[in-house]
């Protein structure tokens, strides 16, 4: 098994989509991934007879002279995905091990200054990471199984939350699907603001008006009077819809309006065959909790992380929680 760069094309997203099959993951895809060009670095895993059997990806960004390795912009996960042909659960931890210990190898032997970036949900053995002294920390997601009914999953609702859905539609409130991503980024930007959160704007502008379509994304706005409130904005794969943005308008607010839109989104996700609602995540109280009251089911996934000294005693001081 090795590791090797791959120039991110069309034609590698050909080679991908034989690679996963059904499942798309719509976060390795060339579509989603060249929005962040050419700052984003693709690498294939291959096996002993050079075959593409899986990749991630990192987001590389050059400060001071140092390089910082991450995420992408709005991207929850870079991966890795891997294609294992073996049925026994043994045999499928061994090539999972395998994989997990190269990756390991790979970060660290990068020309990086910091390297934090999340791994998928499905992966939990992080003790190559460990073993090469990197710092895992678990973060969390909830998640919401389509696959039960709706009514089922209404009641799964904190009362909370399902009293601020029921006096939304009292109030005359209305949720509609929508097209025009500048109602989304201009509430977007607005939540952003209030909150005094930066955001990066020329990578949410690639998002919503370059790689957002009908077939890949959704938006919901709650409206009163034909003014928007509260949106969600989502994006989905041909298994998962994954909850990427959400705002609403301080001037104009309603308890209801938020938890009216993403409940919308949630049952337009299950309308359309899709099997799990991905809120992914918020290690910020308020958010968590908010997340948390529509019933998902909390679900860990891990975030890796390591920085050279002496920059590394200094993030201690300043991001004790992840480094």
């Amino acid at each position: 098994m090795k590791i090797n760069r791959l120039n991110l094309s069309p034609e590698i997203d050909e080679r991908f989509n034989k690679l996963y099959v059904d499942s798309n993951l719509i976060f390795n895809t060339y579509n989603w991934l060249k929005n962040f060009s050419p700052n984003i670095k693709l690498y294939g895993i291959f096996d002993e007879g050079n075959n593409l059997i899986g990749n991630f990806f990192l987001y590389r960004e050059e400060r001071f002279g140092l390089n910082f390795y991450r995420n992408p912009p709005f991207t929850p996960m870079i991966g890795p995905f891997l294609k294992i042909d073996a049925k026994n659960h043994v045999a499928i931890m061994s090539k999972w091990r395998e994989a997990l210990t190269l990756i390991a190898d790979f970060f660290d032997n990068l020309d990086y200054a910091v390297i934090s970036v999340s791994l998928s949900r499905e992966i939990v053995d992080t003790l190559p990471f460990i073993w090469k002294k990197f710092k895992v920390i678990p973060a969390y997601t909830y998640i919401i199984d389509l696959n039960e009914s709706i009514d089922v999953i209404y009641k799964r609702m904190t009362p909370e939350r399902r009293n601020d859905i029921s006096k939304g539609i009292r109030d005359g409130l209305v949720v509609r699907k929508i097209e025009d991503m500048r109602i989304i980024k201009s509430l977007v930007l607005n939540t952003f603001s209030r909150q005094d959160k930066k955001i990066n704007e020329y990578y949410l502008n690639k998002v919503l008006f370059n790689f957002a379509n009908d077939e890949n994304s959704f938006a919901f706005v709650t409206f009163k009077d034909n003014h928007p409130m509260a949106c969600t904005f989502c994006i989905c794969d041909k298994e998962a819809c994954y909850y990427l943005l959400g705002g609403y308008d301080q001037n104009n607010k309603h308890h209801g309006a938020g938890p009216l839109s993403i409940w919308e989104a949630i049952k337009y996700s299950k309308s359309i065959g899709l099997k799990y609602f991905d809120f992914e995540g918020s290690i910020v109280p308020q958010i968590e909790r908010y997340f948390r009251g529509f019933g998902g089911q909390l679900t860990p996934y891990y975030r890796i992380n390591k920085a050279r000294l002496p920059l590394e005693i200094l993030l201690k001081f300043y991001k004790r929680e992840l480094f």
